[in-house]
């Protein structure tokens, strides 16, 4: 009796297995998300289903013969479908049955279907011949065929880009990503070590979370799981909107905060899921300083307020210097004029110098002080496609084009990448675009004149 009782349970079992290791290519590929949920949920879903299918049926002829039998049968349909959906909780109790991937290769999910179609077919017809038995090469190949299959899982499943990443690649790589009307920067260091400097966002009714559909697919693909840190320039929807799921799924050690704005509750929620996760939640001021992978992050603003902030300004935005070797990366958040010419004397010379436009290419911002003073080879303005605050204001992009600066939008050139060893700068977009600039002579410790040499390709 239990045998017989055991046996569907088993083939459903068996049924759920083979439709995950079907399936979970395709899931990561399409929605880089890997779960085996199933393999439990569906002892639950199936009976479910058929609960609100079969009532679901039965309410119409029930309703020709008798109303409160009908009403009882749209009850129990009723109480299938919401089983069915709360089912779904489960993966929250049990997180590791579901996780985030970056999207596999064409390349591993192709190997995997040919290695599971060629031991499919060559199991089939070792069962078939069960009477005359199989050869010997056959077995082989159908062994090879799991193997490579195998394999193939792990690829997909774990990246082997992750092995990489985390030892680094010895150059110093910043991405601007493309988050519209908002600000997010990935900074990856040259031994690993990563830093995310704002998190993108859009306005409270908006359901698209950016963190998670744009920001993270990011990360991801570079080949990390965790973050080291994350630095919230201030708490404007647009620059912390997609924080909170980035907090979730790669529990950064440090979070950075400039000034305290406890009457903002986004901050407030942000800082307590921080450290439910085990982050160290930090206040960051002008002149704190810490070295990631002998990359020198500086904070250049704001300064410790007098008094507390009620409400979140563009004049508290943390300002960070990245310096190494000759190239200074400077990362302005949404200040205005008035700090600016406040910061314009405190950055110190730099052979190569990259700079995100403050305040998405504001009027309020850019002043020729500033510009003047860091001198930049690249600025780039992270903007919205025809966002309705006319950013950046072509006034402000001759400011900088004025100077020599190469310029880069990604409302115009998609994520902007610059990648350098410390001595050159290597710029390229998602929209293929391609800017190099170096100083020979730096590299080889000639400091008395300057060459330097610059090549773009569209």
């Amino acid at each position: 009796m239990l045998v017989v009782a055991r046996r569907p349970l088993v083939s459903m079992f068996a049924a759920s297995v083979a439709a995950e290791a079907l399936l979970f290519p395709i899931g990561a590929l399409t929605f880089s998300r890997v779960t085996f949920a199933g393999l439990v949920l569906n002892f639950l879903a199936i009976p479910l289903m058929a609960v609100a299918q079969i009532a679901g049926m039965a309410v119409v002829p029930l309703a020709i013969a008798s109303s409160p039998a009908a009403a009882v049968a749209g009850w129990v349909a009723h109480l299938g479908a919401a089983g069915l959906v709360r089912s779904a909780d489960f993966v929250r109790l049990a997180p590791l049955l579901t996780y985030r991937v970056a999207p596999p290769s064409g390349l591993a999910v192709a190997a995997y279907y040919v290695a599971v179609a060629v031991w499919w077919t060559l199991w089939r017809r070792r069962v078939a011949m069960s009477g005359s038995g199989e050869s010997r090469e056959a077995r082989g190949a159908r062994r090879a065929a799991a193997v490579a299959a195998a394999a193939a899982a792990i690829w997909i499943l774990f990246d082997p880009n992750t092995l990489v990443a985390w030892r680094g690649d010895g150059l110093l790589h910043v991405t601007v990503i493309d988050v519209g009307q908002g600000d997010a920067i990935f900074v990856r260091f040259p031994r690993g070590s990563t830093l995310l400097v704002d998190a993108g966002g859009l306005s409270a009714s908006s359901a698209f979370d950016i963190g998670d559909r744009v920001v993270a697919p990011v990360i991801r693909d570079a080949g990390f799981r965790r973050l080291g840190y994350v630095a919230l320039t201030h708490g404007d929807p647009d620059h912390i909107g997609g924080a909170a799921s980035i907090l979730r799924e790669f529990r950064p050690r440090e979070v950075w905060e400039g000034i305290p704005v406890p009457r903002v509750d986004a901050l407030t929620q942000l800082r307590m899921r921080a450290q439910a996760l085990g982050a160290r939640w930090a206040n960051v001021y002008a002149g704190d300083h810490v070295a990631v992978d002998d990359v020198d992050v500086v904070a250049r603003h704001p300064h410790v307020a007098d008094w507390e902030r009620q409400k979140v300004r563009n004049d508290d935005s943390i300002v960070l210097e990245l310096r190494w070797r000759d190239v200074s990366f400077v990362l302005t958040g949404d200040i205005g004029r008035a700090v600016e010419r406040d910061l314009a004397s405190t950055f110190p010379p730099a052979r190569l110098r990259v700079v995100k436009i403050p305040h998405h290419g504001s009027l309020t911002s850019s002043t020729s002080e500033l510009v003047t003073a860091l001198h930049p080879q690249v600025a780039i303005v992270s903007a919205g496609r025809s966002n309705h605050f006319g950013h950046p204001v072509p006034e402000v992009l001759d400011r900088y084009r004025s100077i020599g600066a190469e310029l880069f939008r990604t409302d115009r050139d998609g994520a902007v990448t610059v990648d350098t060893d410390g001595w050159s700068l290597a710029v390229h977009t998602f929209t293929g675009r391609r800017f190099e600039r170096f100083d020979a002579t730096a590299h080889h410790g000639v400091t008395s004149a300057r060459n330097t040499r610059k090549h773009e390709t569209r």
